[in-house]
């Protein structure tokens, strides 16, 4: 009973937390960031007492089972796996950043607008244990939050094109759906969005004609949420997108040669990539006068080019072959484990050598001239790299470089970034110079931003904590390919914040993913105890 219970509450926050903090607002987009925090908090706070307060019961009768000399079972709270180590070990060194912090105030819940500090981030290390034990793996519930973020993306199209089902007290282009600037936009997108694609792409046709049938209306649903999906993220107006794209697509690929019902798929996902990219241009062409943002940027190049439409025609060509292969074979084959191993060196080659290519050509821009036809500021160190992001960059290395060694260590507090960059009057004076009145809150590089932060062995940790579970799920993920998706999340969380950070829509989803992703490799279900 008791277990039920929890498992109760605990699907009950979740639902709160997918379906219906992503919409909650106050005032329109007035001070967003401070109304999702409170939401956040107050539903947050409250799920983890209920749950400690379930947790502390069962334990309770455990112990009495123990001197009864029945049989117990923990609920796994007797196994601590890699994950669980480093986001114990995580806790551990972001409170001990903030005992030496001189910003404690600062540090104990974050800057303003932003509530990064130490109790969120022990708050979400604690639901992140209990939501792994205390839920019962039940992946439906995946399919609310897909259904939850395709009403965002949709909304986010809409107000591209000046287009506003609900009013709201600003409409300026820099606010997009119910989410707050276009960097809060992404960062929601790049976590929850592999999900539904994650379950489109290796979703089980199954033998049976009922679920095949099953399988056909969920891949219709799934490659719609795709379609979505992929058009929101060509018409925010972030380059940054950019990165997700690449890794969401790489990532894909390197699971997909196991199986070739996976390549398939992955062809076809690739196509809606470049068919969403034209309905967006199509868009634009139909409506002249709606389109409100800038498009001299990478999301414009696409959508106003013809080369998403070959890339399109060239992965409908290869959807299209694997599947003529599949039904003269009339099975699914899985590639031979060699095979596999060639095509993953030669994606990671391809990988190396496009870094290397932008590392020498920007190298070459930056000083020694500009080599003319590769003229973007992506291919030129300075200030402006990534719309302002180096000037950021700068500042964060400069800051770092002049902490003194304990900080480098354990940070100067978590969340405190800004009140240590504004403490120096050498990067104050380059904030302002780049940035006016604006606040600089983070380096626009997450790595970088935790190592001002929490320091090298509080980012280790940070790291350690996301690296252990793609691990584990990856390892996992061949005998149960759901387990793929929780790890996929993490991966695109990490590329997209290379050039973006945390906040309060991205990383409180990335843990509660996470979270249930370790239940799911822990098993399905835990064992009742009656």
């Amino acid at each position: 009973m008791l277990k039920k219970t929890a498992n109760l509450f605990t699907t009950a926050y979740l639902l709160l937390m997918f379906c219906a903090y992503p919409f909650y607002i106050e005032k329109g987009y007035e001070n967003i960031g401070e109304a999702k925090n409170r939401f956040f908090l107050y539903i947050s706070i409250s799920a983890f007492v209920i749950l400690g307060i379930c947790a502390f019961l069962y334990l309770l009768k455990a112990l009495w089972d123990i001197l009864l000399q029945k049989k117990v079972y923990l609920i796994d709270w007797n196994r601590v796996s890699a994950t669980d180590l480093f986001v114990l070990l995580y806790a551990t060194f972001v409170f001990l950043s903030y005992v030496f912090s001189e910003y404690r105030d600062e540090a104990l819940w974050g800057t303003e607008g932003w509530y990064m500090g130490l109790l969120p981030l022990l708050l979400l290390c604690g639901l992140y244990f209990l939501i792994s034990r205390m839920w019962n793996g039940d992946t439906r519930i995946f399919y609310l939050l897909v259904a939850a973020s395709a009403l965002v993306f949709l909304l986010g199209i809409c107000n591209r094109f000046s287009f506003y089902p609900i009013k709201f007290a600003v409409t300026q282009p820099d606010f997009i759906s119910t989410l707050g600037n276009i960097n809060w936009f992404c960062g929601y997108l790049s976590v929850t969005a592999p999900v539904g694609i994650g379950m489109f792409l290796v979703q089980d046709k199954g033998q049976e004609a009922s679920k095949r049938k099953t399988y056909r209306i969920k891949k219709w649903i799934l490659g719609s949420f795709t379609v979505i999906t992929f058009m929101a993220g060509f018409c925010q107006g972030s380059n940054s997108i950019f990165l997700w794209f690449g890794s969401l697509f790489f990532v894909f690929l390197w699971i997909s040669v196991a199986n070739v019902m996976w390549l398939t798929n992955w062809f076809l996902v690739l196509f809606l990539w470049g068919g969403a990219a034209q309905m967006i241009r199509l868009l634009r062409t139909l409506l002249p006068d709606r389109y409100n943002y800038d498009t001299q940027n990478l999301c414009g190049y696409f959508t106003e080019t013809d080369l998403s439409f070959w890339i399109a025609v060239i992965a409908f060509l290869g959807y299209f072959t694997l599947k003529l292969w599949q039904k003269k074979e009339k099975e699914i084959y899985v590639w031979p484990a060699l095979k596999k191993k060639y095509i993953r060196i030669m994606l990671v080659g391809a990988l190396l050598t496009a870094l290397c290519l932008w590392i020498i050509i920007s190298a070459v821009n930056t000083w020694i001239g500009s080599l003319g036809f590769f003229d973007s500021d992506f291919f030129l160190w300075n200030d402006n790299w990534g719309n302002g992001r180096g000037a950021a960059i700068k500042v964060g290395v400069l800051m770092f470089q002049k902490m003194p060694f304990l900080h480098k260590l354990i940070g100067v507090g978590p969340d405190c970034f800004c009140s240590y960059a504004y403490s120096s009057d050498e990067t104050a004076a380059i904030i302002l110079e780049n940035f006016g009145g604006s606040r600089l809150t983070n380096a626009h590089n997450e790595i970088l931003t935790d190592l001002i932060n929490v320091g090298i062995l509080g980012t280790i940790f940070y790291m350690g904590i996301f690296l252990s579970f793609i691990r584990r799920s990856y390892r996992k993920g061949i005998q149960n390919p759901i387990l793929f998706i929780p790890a996929v999340c993490v991966i695109c969380y990490l590329c997209h914040n290379m050039v973006s950070f945390a906040q309060v829509l991205n990383l409180p989803f990335v843990i509660l993913i996470m979270a249930m992703g370790e239940k799911m490799l822990r098993g399905m279900s835990s064992p009742t105890d009656g």
